[in-house]
């Protein structure tokens, strides 16, 4: 695996460009100025306050917060979602619509384009004021596809969420699970740990060629050293 480490990044080689990965499970593309994340879900914890669930309040509010560090911290020009910016249709007096707000403010120049993913049913809904360019399907941008959910695309190595992948590791008297940054190397598929604090994960199981970072709380770790996407896919107009 052709990576290592810029302080508390890891520099990954694919497909003849440069990607970090961060250990706020977020990746930055230097070329184009891009931050990336995956599957914030933001409101989920309002939602189930909605249903009777008693789940703390806050989260929304922090993982703002853990962008806004990002943000500061590499100076992107472009924040890339990669599919469930938020869980569900937001109700108008919820205080995740004041922290949205707030943060829209205090980045105003920032571009904020966003995947649709299987949560993002309410966008038509949303205020106009967050100025969040939305698509539909794929975003290609080579030599990556962007997507939410990972498939295959012959278009370039599809960098994807979805999945919210975690590895299982285990020991004679310890375990842990840990969010990974999962690439699947036989279908030049990459899937980004979700980015936000309220959310589940898939237990994976990495084919050999794989390779697999995990998000520990000292930092990013090399769990399977496999073979990652050295020659560009051909590109399609």
């Amino acid at each position: 695996m052709n990576l290592h480490s810029p302080g508390a990044g890891t520099v990954i080689d694919i497909a003849g460009d440069a990607l970090i990965a961060l250990p706020d499970r977020a990746l930055f593309w230097p070329r184009t100025r891009s931050l990336i994340v995956a599957d914030l879900h933001l409101g989920k914890g309002a939602a189930f306050r909605r249903a009777g669930v008693p789940v703390p309040s806050g989260a929304t509010a922090t993982d703002l917060a853990r962008l806004d560090a990002l943000l500061a911290g590499h100076a992107p020009e472009r924040l890339l979602v990669l599919g469930d910016l938020f869980h569900t249709r937001l109700s108008q007096d919820e205080p995740a619509m004041a922290a949205i707000d707030a943060f829209r403010a205090r980045h105003a120049a920032l571009q904020i384009t966003a995947i649709r993913g299987n949560h993002d049913r309410q966008v038509k809904r949303l205020p106009a004021a967050w100025r969040i360019d939305w698509i539909a399907g794929c975003l290609h941008q080579s030599p990556f596809v962007f997507a939410h959910e990972p498939a295959p695309d012959p278009r370039g190595v599809v960098l994807s969420g979805h999945l919210h992948p975690v590895l299982q590791l285990k020991s004679r008297r310890d375990s842990a699970r840990l969010p990974v940054f999962w690439f699947r190397h036989a279908e030049r598929i990459g899937v980004l740990p979700s980015f936000g604090s309220f959310t589940g994960g898939y237990p994976v199981q990495p084919a050999a060629a794989d390779a697999v970072i995990a998000v520990t709380p000292d930092g990013l770790v090399p769990i399977q050293s496999g073979k990652l996407f050295e020659t560009p896919a051909p590109c399609m107009s």
